[in-house]
C-alpha cells in the first residue's frame, strides 16, 4: 500500500466517523425537540387544567357566598337581669348576637349582671320597676310610684344609675300605673334627658303614654312590638319568635322582649342562628330610636 492509499483510507474513515456522529446528533437534537414538545403540550394541559379548576373554585364560592335577601331588623331585649346567676344568665352571656339586656335594680346579683352583659359586649338598660294597678312586692327601695314626689321620683331613677352604671337607656319593669301617668313618665324623663339615655316603652298597659311623653320632652325612645315568654311553653315561645319577625318583615323593624328564662334560651339558641341565615339582622335598641 503505497501512502496516498492509506491516506485515502484515513479520509474515507474520518467522513464516515463524521457522518456517523453528525447522525447521532441529528437524533439526539430530534429527540430533544420531541421532548421540548411533550413539556409544551403537557405545560398547556396542565394550564388548561388549573383554569378549569380555578372556575369551578370560583362558581362554588360565588354559590356558597350568594348574598341573602334582607328581611327586617331584630331588636331583642331580656329583661330580669338581676334575679339569678346561675347557667340560664351565663347562656345568655354566651350569645354573639347583639342584644339588649335590661338589668333589674335592688337585687343581689345586679350590679355583677350589669358588668358582665356589659363585658361580654351586650348593651345594658336599667329595667326599672314601676307601680301596677294590682298590688305587687319587691325593689321597694326602686319602684316608681304614682303617690311619690318628682324628687323622690328623680332620687330613684339616679339610684338606679349609680347601682348600674352601664346602662345606656331604661325600660319599665311592670308599670302599667305608672306608664300610665303623665306626672311620674315626665319626671322619669327629665333624668333620662339630662343624662342623655333612652327609653323603650314595654307597653304593660294598652293605655301607657310613656313612649308620647318622651318623644314630647325630646328622649329618645322606641316600643315594644311582641312579648316572647309570656307562656313558658316552647312551642307558644316560638310563635312569638314567629311574629317578632313577621312584624319585622312588615315594618321593617321590631323590637321583642323576652326574659331569663331556660325555655327563652333554648328557643333563642335554634332559632337566632336560623333567623340570621334567612336575611334578619338584630341590632341594639339604642340603633332602633326615634
Amino acid at each position: 500500500m503505497n501512502k496516498f492509499d492509506f491516506k485515502l483510507g484515513i479520509i474515507v474513515a474520518l467522513i464516515f466517523s463524521a457522518g456517523f456522529l453528525l447522525n447521532i446528533l441529528q437524533n439526539k437534537n430530534q429527540t430533544i425537540n420531541q421532548l421540548e414538545q411533550e413539556k409544551e403540550q403537557i405545560l398547556i394541559e396542565l394550564d388548561d387544567a388549573l383554569k378549569i379548576k380555578s372556575q369551578k373554585q370560583k362558581k362554588s364560592v360565588k354559590k356558597r357566598t350568594k348574598k341573602v335577601k334582607y328581611q327586617g331588623t331584630i331588636g331583642l331585649v331580656i329583661d330580669d337581669f338581676g334575679y339569678r346567676n346561675d347557667a340560664v344568665s351565663e347562656g345568655f352571656l354566651g350569645f354573639k348576637t347583639p342584644m339588649t339586656y335590661a338589668v333589674i335594680p335592688g337585687h343581689q346579683y345586679s350590679s355583677l349582671m350589669g358588668g358582665e352583659a356589659k363585658k361580654f359586649g351586650f348593651e345594658v338598660i336599667i329595667h326599672m320597676p314601676m307601680e301596677t294597678h294590682i298590688i305587687t312586692k319587691g325593689e321597694e327601695d326602686f319602684i316608681l310610684m304614682t303617690s311619690q314626689s318628682d324628687e323622690e321620683i328623680t332620687s330613684r331613677v339616679n339610684n338606679a344609675f349609680k347601682q348600674i352604671p352601664q346602662a345606656v337607656g331604661m325600660n319599665n319593669h311592670q308599670g302599667s300605673k305608672a306608664t300610665e301617668d303623665r306626672r311620674v313618665m315626665t319626671a322619669v324623663g327629665n333624668v333620662l334627658k339630662d343624662k342623655s339615655k333612652y327609653f323603650l316603652d314595654s307597653r304593660t298597659t294598652k293605655n301607657t303614654i310613656a313612649e308620647e311623653t318622651m318623644s314630647l320632652l325630646g328622649v329618645s325612645t322606641a316600643r315594644r312590638k311582641v312579648f316572647l315568654d309570656n307562656s313558658d311553653n316552647l312551642n307558644d315561645i316560638n310563635r312569638q319568635v314567629d311574629e317578632l319577625a313577621n312584624s319585622a318583615k312588615k315594618d321593617g323593624v321590631a323590637i321583642g322582649i323576652g326574659h331569663v328564662k331556660e325555655n327563652t334560651l333554648a328557643v333563642l339558641k335554634k332559632r337566632i342562628p336560623e333567623l340570621e341565615k334567612s336575611g334578619y339582622k338584630f341590632r341594639f335598641v339604642s340603633s332602633l330610636l326615634h
